[in-house]
């Protein structure tokens, strides 16, 4: 369990999960259905292997996500996303709608993106 800096709860959020990689894992798993460390270390946001592995065990640890080992592959992990883990979903698609709505200049720039959606990258 994570040790907080302060009693406020958007500091502990923050704690948790206030990093530039947490969400994005979160996305991927919740969201674009990734599982395994091999389809999120390919986000396209290029996240360094050590710090994946590092949010993963911190993620697991917290309860949010599940870690098993493949029935396919004994060398294979799979990642999944737990009930607490769902509901910060939630944080991801709020955070989405309001990038989406502020963040870009015009539709021919979210275009520019490559993102087909507006709600998942």
């Amino acid at each position: 369990m994570k040790k907080f800096r302060s009693f406020c709860p958007v500091a502990r959020g923050l704690d948790l999960f206030g990093d530039k990689w947490t969400l994005l894992i979160m996305r991927d798993i919740g969201n674009l259905g990734k599982s395994t460390y091999k389809e999120l270390a390919a986000m396209p946001e290029k996240i360094a292997t050590n710090t994946l592995a590092e949010r993963l065990e911190r993620l697991v640890g917290e309860g949010i996500l599940t870690k098993t080992r493949s029935t396919r592959n004994k060398l294979v992990f799979i990642y999944a996303i737990t009930e607490k883990g769902k509901e910060l979903l939630a944080v991801i698609d709020s955070l989405t709608e309001w990038s989406s709505k502020y963040l870009y200049n015009n539709e021919d720039d979210h275009k520019k993106t490559g993102i087909k959606s507006r709600i998942y990258c």
